[in-house]
């Protein structure tokens, strides 16, 4: 039997162009078909060694073998068998299939699968002619006198559904291209979708999406999907719906599956003829769901408690914090093994919830007594900063290592100065805007000659996705101009003789998009910016955190006043 489309009907003839939780198929349905792959004859002898040269063209199915007996009538007959043949000295090796998934009878399917476009792979390609060739050395023949590797397929019965992922249950359920095929897979008349949307942060139970235009018709499949695949751990899923465009980070969020959805106001919308948007198909995270958004996170021995809704938290930035806080605390302890000082200073101008501070600071850390730590940690958003003192206590990081603070970035940079707080390193994580908060660095005043300070800034940022050597170095040029530019010392790190003296470096933190990384660049601070005039802040700059607090946190009374 072969993969079929499953049930769903066009979106033609759903009246709001967006399919409602009930079209979810059954488990059943996903389980009812099987799957005709190509396969390769090979000697027993050579399993190990041929699965290891094709690891990127062999199949690969969770908890699924890939290594099969030879079929008799199919690979060998009983007449080969009765003349000397031995199946057991020879195995069928299971390759993935780069062609169409879908074809209508099973004849259609085998020979599909015998010319499917894995075996026009240069390694496979140059197996099966060595092995093919007339006049072959004994080392290039089978055990039994016949060439060594052979093409042939299998039919494999389709996975249970308990055991299908969510890539793979999304490709039998939205219409799409198969991977390095020009052709279409489960297409019952709907537009094709570019790119299956099966990759998801989680935050604690909540995992998240950001669906592009062309998936929203499937929104309430996909978010089941998660949710089912990730059962119990998933409780909700949810869909950015908006731009990270406050000062806060934060983005409105919409409810696909999950607790929080109410399923027949869904299935309402869904069938009423007056709305044709998925966009206006909305059930939108609000101040009713705020229990279900209040999270825990475990991060690198540390834990965190934060509301998903009115705080930034990206789970894909973990590499990262561990990264950028295993640096500073070597270069801490360098630090301070040569000057004997009591303690490292960091500022973290953005830090959020404390996934920079808190690691640094927690009594639990190894480094706590070897190479103590004092942080400075900043959030604009009071909510962020209630949850920075809660992770605070949670994490044991006491108030001789970790100082709290509630205001705007540039307000904070210039109290560290006014404060006389020598700090040795700066994190600024607002990808989106930190270099222009360099410019809060203007006229810095490092100190006498003697005492001179110069502090390491790391900011993080995004840029453009360089193809190749020459590219990259135009883009790392052009994130470090970018950096000098809200500095006011032109030339300070792009150039080489600034680069090299400001020890100016830019690293990939991560792939964002087909045309986009995030970067982290790290520089000394330029002593030119002492000459450059200071900035002066306007009121919009001060913030009122006390007030602020009040209106916004999400706690009792007395929690309020042991927080502030």
């Amino acid at each position: 039997m072969v993969v079929q489309s499953l049930p769903l009907p066009p979106l033609s003839t759903i009246p709001s162009s967006t399919y409602p939780p009930s079209a979810y198929p059954s488990p059943s349905c996903f389980e009812s078909s099987s799957l005709i792959y190509p396969a390769l004859l090979i000697p027993a002898r050579r399993t190990n060694e041929i699965q290891t040269t094709l690891k990127e063209l062999v199949f690969k199915e969770a908890k699924r073998k890939r290594v099969y007996a030879l079929e008799e009538g199919l690979d060998y007959t009983v007449k080969e068998v009765n003349g000397g043949y031995d199946p057991e000295k020879e195995r069928k090796l299971v390759l993935a299939r780069l062609g169409p998934a879908d074809t209508f009878t099973e004849e259609d399917e085998v020979k599909v699968a015998q010319h499917d476009k894995v075996f026009q792979d240069p390694i496979i390609k140059s197996m099966i002619a060595s092995s093919s060739q007339e006049e072959m050395s004994a080392e290039g023949t089978s055990p039994n006198g016949k060439p060594e590797i052979r093409p042939s397929y299998i039919c494999l019965p389709a996975s249970p559904y308990s055991l299908l992922s969510v890539d793979q249950v999304l490709r039998r359920i939205m219409p799409c291209h198969n991977d390095d095929s020009g052709e279409a897979s489960n297409n019952n008349g709907n537009p094709l979708i570019e790119e299956i949307p099966s990759s998801f942060e989680v935050a604690g139970h909540v995992a998240h999406v950001n669906l592009r235009e062309e998936s929203l018709p499937y929104k309430y499949l996909i978010g089941k999907a998660i949710l089912e695949k990730n059962n119990p751990k998933i409780r909700v899923v949810v869909n950015k719906i908006g731009n990270i465009e406050n000062e806060f980070r934060t983005f409105p969020m919409e409810i696909l599956a999950g607790d929080g959805l109410d399923i027949g106001l869904v299935e309402e919308m869904c069938a009423a003829q007056q709305v044709s948007d998925p966009n206006k198909i909305q059930i939108k995270v609000g101040p009713e769901h705020q229990s279900l958004m209040q999270v825990e996170v475990k991060e690198h021995g540390c834990r965190f408690k934060l509301d998903f809704s009115k705080v930034y938290w990206n789970s894909r930035l973990s590499g990262e914090h561990e990264y950028l806080v295993k640096q500073i605390v070597t270069s801490a302890h360098e630090e301070l093994m040569a000057t004997k000082k009591r303690h490292c200073i960091v500022a973290d101008v953005m830090g959020g919830v404390g996934p920079f501070a808190v690691p640094l600071t927690s009594a639990n850390a190894s480094h706590y007594h070897k190479t103590p730590i004092l942080c400075h940690a900043n959030d604009l958003n009071p909510v962020s900063y209630h949850y920075l003192e809660a992770n605070a206590k949670l994490n044991r990081c006491f108030s001789d290592r970790l100082v709290k603070h509630n205001l705007d970035g540039r307000a904070f940079i210039h109290k560290m100065n006014s404060d006389g707080v020598d700090a040795s390193h700066f994190i600024m994580n607002l990808p989106a805007a930190a270099p222009e908060f360099l410019d809060a660095f203007r006229g810095w005043n490092f100190g006498s000659e003697l005492s001179k300070k110069i502090p390491t800034i790391h900011v993080h940022c995004f840029g453009e996705k360089a193809r190749g050597p020459i590219e990259t170095s135009r883009v790392h040029t052009q994130v470090l101009q970018r950096c000098e530019r809200a500095l006011g010392c032109p030339g300070s790190l792009s150039e080489p003789e600034g680069r090299q003296k400001n020890k100016a470096q830019v690293r990939i933190v991560r792939d964002v998009g087909p045309r986009k990384n995030m970067f982290c660049v790290s520089f000394l601070l330029p002593v030119e910016v002492q000459q450059v005039e200071k900035l002066v802040l306007g009121r919009s700059n001060k913030r009122d955190r006390e007030s602020e607090v009040e209106q916004t946190l999400p706690c009792s009374k007395r929690e309020k006043e042991e927080s502030l």
